[in-house]
């Protein structure tokens, strides 16, 4: 289980894995590199409640979700692993109901599913455009998964998003069978995404500038050559060089492609179209979020193929 800056989840979440109807062998904890004292919570937790599962607060130097989940499994010489998230609510009773889905399948790996909500309204527009508004989806927190899993495909990569999306790809393609179990389901305790514009706006350019360079992904650079584009329809119609009618046709058809994805992620499209101030806000959140990972995705070419390569842009 990794954490980063935990420190007001840490009780309840303790406190659940030590409360397990299934207790498992130990429970390892991975600190991202978080600043503010989540550690020594931790730490205070294991002397003053000493459970009788072991629990291990372990510093491995990660700094992404992927590199910390790896640094678990590589630290404990278990043949299952099960894996959660800070930040989310979950049964006392997931690890037996997932014991009990493996040994009855006989499956590589079982997962539960994670139910997306959101908090203020533009929480629910992030939700809507990412995971999907009240949608319950197949996730790795909450899945239990045998080591020979890993064996055959290796560890998550130490990436901040999409390493357990491209992971359970991965198994898919290798024929390892896994087994949704949606009788096991988490939840976000309070924000889902992010609370306000600027935290969607943030979060979507943190994500996305690891993404750069990956040799499975296109994203980045359709990312960067589409707003270029914009930006060049944009300046060629205010100057008089093209019609007014292609820029307003282009910003028509790019809402109707971002209501199209929330529509088709999501349950509950159908709460933000029964009030103008729900639409507005879908269309402009999902605008926000193109914006950081478009400035995400500069940034991170910017990273690859100029700073790594020492080359000197200014003095």
């Amino acid at each position: 289980m990794p954490y980063y800056n935990e420190r007001e989840n840490l009780p309840y979440l303790l406190q659940q894995l030590a409360n397990q109807t299934y207790p498992p062998h130990e429970v390892i904890l991975v600190n991202s590199g978080g600043n503010d004292g989540s550690s020594k919570i931790i730490d205070e937790w294991i002397a003053t409640h000493r459970p009788s599962i072991r629990f291990l607060n372990l510093s491995a130097g990660t700094k992404t979700p992927g590199g910390s989940k790896s640094a678990g499994v590589k630290a404990s010489q278990s043949n299952l692993f099960a894996f959660m998230d800070c930040g989310l609510s979950f049964p006392l009773d997931w690890l037996e109901r997932q014991v009990t889905a493996l040994e009855q399948t006989g499956a590589d790996w079982v997962s539960g599913v994670c139910r997306t909500g959101g908090t203020s309204l533009v929480d629910k527009a992030a939700i809507a455009h990412t995971y999907g508004f009240l949608s319950a989806r197949p996730v790795i927190p909450g899945s239990l998964v045998r080591r020979r899993v890993f064996d055959r495909l290796g560890l998550f990569k130490d990436l901040r998003a999409g390493y357990d999306a491209e992971w359970a790809r991965d198994s898919e393609r290798a024929g390892l069978q896994r087994v949704i179990n949606r009788d096991v389901v988490v939840e976000y305790r309070g924000v889902n995404f992010a609370a306000d514009i600027r935290g969607v706006f943030l979060k979507s350019l943190r994500y996305a500038r690891p993404s750069v360079g990956r040799d499975d992904t296109f994203v980045p650079y359709v990312y960067v050559v589409g707003s270029l584009l914009g930006f060049a329809i944009l300046i060629l119609s205010l100057a008089g060089a093209l019609p007014m009618w292609l820029l307003v046709a282009g910003l028509a058809l790019y809402f109707v492609a971002r209501l199209a994805i929330a529509s088709r992620k999501s349950r509950g499209a159908s709460f933000f179209l029964r009030s103008p101030l729900r639409f507005v806000t879908l269309l402009l959140v999902g605008l926000v979020m193109d914006l950081g990972k478009t400035f995400g995705f500069f940034r991170g070419i910017f990273d690859r193929f100029v700073l790594k390569r020492g080359l000197v842009i200014w003095k």
